[in-house]
């Protein structure tokens, strides 16, 4: 039987803050000890990492718990953004098994920390048949998406990997299990044998078919599809959203908006996973007279790609379409375990926030957010949000 507790402190004291916000959590739970906690804390609270291991240490020496950083965080009625907080949810789970993982340097390649926690993983006695929910929180000024997750996905094909690169900031980016604070780390929880759902939520998705990058060099594309790659963005705006005649400026606005979509054709998401996953690169300008257009990250010619845009519709519509899959595989959830892009969260086009779109599919259940730097699942999602379906 699992029952889940929510609470949250204000509190700019972490030495009150860490008791008010387990104690707001147990009230919720019912219950006068946790089996399991999860800590989301702003950055203030991590200045005096030796002061928040001790604190740590004092108010959670029996009780298994992982905690990362974060900007923002909200509740059902309740939520900070940029000032002092701590969130924190409380789990009753007496029949699952629980194990946590460290990973330190993950600055390093993918193939060596990725390498090094399948081994820690197998060590442990999982296997390619073994089964459960592995929820991880890692350094986003360091960890970056790719290989190393379609590796574990690979290891390990029964078992769902959720995880996400807390938000960037420099001494404070840390995270938290059992007391030990670490930067520069991925620190994980797996959950033997609880299988679970989530969904993801995109915030742009690819549209028409997939484009071929003919020539391209460093950070510069030259030719899509044989055309001079200026001209091709410019088409895609005309057949997509059928554009009337407009100014040069006002028409590169619309191109403001445009993004290369990377998807590979060998990832699959990890199972009980709704929705797509795929990694968003943002074009930084275009030069019309040569016709070459900047892109903000290096681009994978081996993966899928697409231009996709960033629309309302994308954020509200298919998200509520993927919320009502994620109801149909689990109608009543203990609760929502939400870690949303702070690009998505900020978002001034949408008109319904991610907690607004929640509360329509379910009304009732409550609801543990936070919003981070970029979220990984197989794949780099920056314009996105996880969402995780608790139940019993």
């Amino acid at each position: 039987m699992i029952k889940v507790g929510i609470g949250l402190s204000r509190s700019k004291d972490l030495a009150q803050a860490l008791p008010e916000a387990y104690r707001a959590s147990l009230q919720k739970l019912q219950a006068l000890k946790a089996d399991f906690t999860i800590i989301a804390f702003t950055y203030d609270h991590a200045i005096d990492v030796d002061l928040m291991s001790a604190l740590l240490r004092r108010n959670f020496k029996d009780i298994p718990h992982l905690g990362f950083s974060t900007w923002s965080a909200w509740t059902d009625s309740e939520s900070f953004e940029g000032e002092s907080g701590i969130l924190m949810m409380s789990f009753l789970m007496p029949d699952v098994k629980r194990s946590f993982f460290k990973i330190h340097s993950v600055k390093e390649k993918a193939e060596l920390w990725s390498s090094e926690l399948i081994r820690k993983l197998q060590d442990a006695e999982l296997t390619s048949s073994s089964t459960g929910t592995f929820l991880f929180a890692a350094d986003g000024v360091h960890f970056k998406a790719g290989s190393g997750l379609e590796k574990l996905s690979e290891a390990f094909p029964k078992i769902q990997f959720l995880g996400f690169g807390n938000s960037y900031g420099i001494p404070q980016c840390c995270q938290v299990a059992d007391a030990e604070v670490h930067s520069n780390s991925l620190m994980g929880v797996f959950f033997e044998g609880y299988e679970s759902w989530s969904a993801i939520l995109q915030h742009i998705e690819p549209e028409a078919q997939p484009i071929h990058i003919n020539r391209m060099s460093e950070n510069l594309v030259i030719e899509i599809d044989q055309k001079p790659a200026f001209y091709r963005l410019t088409e895609h705006l005309m057949e997509t959203d059928d554009l009337p005649m407009m100014s040069q400026d006002e028409f590169r606005k619309r191109m403001g908006n445009l993004y290369l979509v990377e998807k590979s054709a060998t990832t699959h998401l990890s199972p009980r996973v709704l929705g797509h996953s795929h990694r968003v690169i943002p074009l930084l300008g275009s030069e019309m007279t040569t016709g070459m257009v900047a892109v903000s990250e290096p681009v994978r010619l081996d993966y899928e790609l697409s231009l996709g845009q960033k629309k309302k519709r994308y954020a509200e519509d298919r998200a509520i379409e993927t919320l009502m899959q994620l109801k149909e595989k689990v109608p009543e959830p203990l609760a929502l375990f939400v870690c949303a892009s702070s690009t998505r969260a900020r978002d001034q086009v949408r008109t319904k926030a991610d907690l607004a779109l929640l509360k329509e599919v379910f009304p009732k259940v409550p609801v543990f957010a936070v919003s981070s730097q970029t979220e990984f699942l197989n794949a780099s999602n920056q314009h996105s949000a996880i969402v995780w379906a608790i139940s019993d």
